[in-house]
């Protein structure tokens, strides 16, 4: 009697979560593993630093006495290495650390602020102007311009003030925008609290991360009014860590940074999977239920009606306003009209939890309380022998590792 061959499948999930399984061959639908990091992210940096896309050499663009604003998204992963080799850079050029800002979004979680501070150049460190950005405070703003909308446009005084601007950025899929990089992490976040408000919504399940989107235009068109010139791309890779940088023109860069990213963390299976075992990782801001958005739209595109998505996780953070408000529901559906109106700032998350939880059955390995999770409509799972067992049937099986970073949708014809 012959055996069946098996893929042998690892897992890593949460901080430090490890999942092992074997799944026979003609089960697995798909099994999406991610790039391994670069271990040489300062040499790698100094190389595309050394060689624009579309661009002259930096040392070009940059002389000494120039205001220098480095715009940091924190999501970026190895962004101290980064910035360190972009400092040893400039510096080569002639700038003072005492020219150049860092940037920083008040939303960033202020531990991870403080570790960047402390991982950077000693010039840095003591230098640098260190900017914690308030959307709140108008004295913190400048006019920029209006746009053809008609949106009158303010950010932080250090972008419109500064002679020269480079965002470090991590390049990724987003629901809202599609793709998440080529100045995202400039506008809403370095504008006002309005602008900030106005821009939340719920995704855009009907388009693809390539399709045009009207806050992605209004991303691009204040990137331009700006004058925006080089940015600094960074395509994510298992973990923490980094599988290629784009720099050059803010154009060209983010051009082959979504090249990057289709090329690593775009998955388009044949066939929906009856199971969809999920594994997300710990972020640079940590572990948090807003990973979650684009993980379940990526579920929901490639789990059948009523089949099965087990999320491997080991997150264990308090409901956002949105979550609140599905967990109050009676149906996962019936929160999508309440969230619309109150426009939370989980709501993409709750929005993707309320549509999955309606299309799919979620089993969720955390280390939140099975009350909370039972709450959000999912089934709690209490170790990976739960998992293991939900895996000991004859349904078909997806596998996505590192999944707060791709994007799935069924093969296009």
């Amino acid at each position: 009697m012959s055996t069946s061959e098996s893929v042998k499948v690892k897992l890593n999930y949460g901080y430090d979560g490890e999942f092992h399984c074997e799944i026979p061959t003609e089960r697995l639908i798909c099994y999406h593993q991610a790039p391994e990091p670069r271990e040489d992210v300062l040499q790698t940096t100094q190389q595309v630093l050394n060689s624009p896309l579309e661009l002259p050499p930096l040392d070009l663009a940059v002389v000494p006495g120039d205001k220098i604003t480095i715009v940091v998204d924190h999501q970026t992963p190895a962004i101290a290495a980064i910035i360190n080799s972009l400092w040893n850079y400039l510096s080569d050029c002639g700038i003072e650390a005492g020219d150049v800002a860092i940037l920083q979004s008040q939303s960033s979680p202020p531990d991870v602020q403080q570790k960047l501070k402390e991982a950077v150049a000693a010039e840095l460190q003591e230098n640098a102007e260190w900017v914690i950005h308030n959307p709140e405070s108008k004295d913190a703003l400048g006019y920029l311009g209006t746009s053809a909308g008609g949106d009158r446009i303010y950010l932080s005084k250090y972008l419109v003030e500064a002679d020269f601007i480079l965002p470090i950025e991590l390049v990724g899929y987003d629901p809202l925008i599609g793709y998440a990089g080529g100045g995202s992490s400039i506008y809403p976040g370095f504008s006002s609290q309005e602008a900030i408000l106005k821009s939340r919504g719920q995704s855009h399940r009907e388009l693809t991360p390539t399709e045009s989107r009207p806050l992605r235009q209004l991303i691009d068109e204040v990137g331009w009014m700006l004058g925006l010139q080089y940015s600094l791309q960074v395509i994510p890779a298992a973990g923490q860590g980094v599988a290629e940088l784009a720099f050059g023109s803010s154009e060209a860069a983010f051009r082959k940074g979504k090249e990057l990213l289709d090329q690593f963390w775009k998955l388009e299976p044949g066939y929906k999977s009856e199971i969809v075992v999920i594994a997300v990782e710990s972020g640079p801001t940590g572990h948090q239920w807003n990973q979650l958005g684009s993980v379940l739209e990526t579920a929901r595109n490639l789990v059948t009606q009523d089949g099965r998505v087990v999320l491997l996780t080991q997150i264990d953070e308090e409901f956002g306003e949105g979550m609140k408000i599905l967990s109050s529901c009676h149906e996962p559906h019936d929160a999508i009209k309440p969230l619309r109106d109150k426009q939370p700032g989980d709501l993409v998350t709750a929005t993707q939890m309320a549509l999955t939880g309606d299309w799919a059955l979620i089993c969720l390995l955390s280390k939140a309380s099975s009350d909370d999770v039972e709450d959000l409509f999912m089934i709690p799972l209490e170790d990976d022998a739960e998992v293991q067992r939900l895996l000991q049937t004859d349904e078909t099986v997806a596998v996505i590792a590192s999944a707060q970073h791709t994007y799935g949708q069924l093969k296009q014809e």
